[in-house]
């Protein structure tokens, strides 16, 4: 019998569907849906916003109930107010956050490297602009639905007890969800970067760990030394927190404008360069 030569199937028209990185941010999704790593974090998450929605409500009762009028004046003098407490309401889960963002984005890339999935996914249909965009675009979502509510529910109890006259400025979400949305790229965009360095899950979380509070300490020993504040903008974690403070318009923010436009620019340039030279087609089979 004659002996043919394999052949691939017909390559599909890719003029219907779904886009694919659509399709792979669906798959690193249902992915971290089965690990339930989430448990714990949107518990802890969850203990944050109870207590900031609290905020609002005690901070109504001071202002309406008479029986609390005496401990007006001493609440006003612990707690923040004005756009120091708007600023505040994304702050206390940052840290948390970024814990968050290194276990789950440590591995998006680096499990593909493990596991030589690229491959497969370079051969049809998917690209490697595709790839890239689907990594960074879900590892900069998770972050940003995270701190959604802590941005809008505040905000919702505010107009609900007090009307425009609340704790929560009525233009608070518009200051806010742009600030969330730089944020969370920054986020995304380090901890892809960091995980295709790697080449296992575990080491990515490592390299999301070291590169964040490597770059903090940094900055630290840099700005001890030369007493210059600027060279803060390589502190991601720093520049995370500064962008809401910049939006609403906080007196002292922890850097200007500039700084925290260059320590940004330079964070999601460095580190989309290192994710797209580390997915490259020849980078996939090594």
């Amino acid at each position: 019998m004659p002996i043919y030569a394999p052949t691939l199937p017909p390559a599909p028209d890719l003029s219907h569907g779904h886009p694919p990185a659509l399709v792979l941010m669906r798959f690193d999704l249902a992915r971290l849906w089965r690990q339930k790593i989430g448990r714990f974090f949107g518990f802890a998450f969850l203990l944050v916003l109870l207590w900031k929605v609290a905020r609002i409500y005690v901070d109504h009762l001071l202002q309406t109930n008479q029986t609390f009028k005496p401990m007006q004046d001493f609440a006003k003098t612990i707690l923040t107010q004005g756009a120091d407490f708007q600023a505040d309401l994304l702050n206390p889960a940052s840290y948390l956050l970024w814990f968050l963002v290194a276990l789950v984005g440590g591995g998006l890339v680096a499990r593909d490297t493990l596991y030589r999935v690229r491959p497969l996914m370079y051969a049809h249909p998917v690209g490697p602009r595709d790839y890239l965009l689907a990594k960074l675009g879900f590892a900069s979502a998770l972050p940003f639905a995270i701190l959604l509510p802590f941005a809008l529910l505040p905000w919702l109890m505010s107009l609900i007890l007090a009307g425009a006259s609340g704790p929560v400025w009525v233009t608070a979400p518009l200051r806010l969800l742009p600030a969330m949305a730089i944020s969370s790229t920054l986020m995304g965009s380090l901890a892809v970067g960091a995980s295709s360095m790697a080449a296992t899950p575990r080491a990515g979380i490592g390299w999301v760990l070291g590169l964040v509070l490597g770059a903090a300490t940094l900055a630290s020993m840099i700005h001890g030394l030369t007493g210059i504040p600027t060279v803060q903008a390589i502190n991601p974690i720093l520049l995370a927190e500064t962008w809401p403070q910049l939006f609403v318009g906080v007196d002292h923010p922890l850097m200007g404008w500039g700084p925290a436009l260059l320590g940004t620019a330079f964070h999601l340039g460095l580190w989309t360069f290192v994710a797209a030279k580390r997915t490259m087609p020849s980078e996939a089979v090594i």
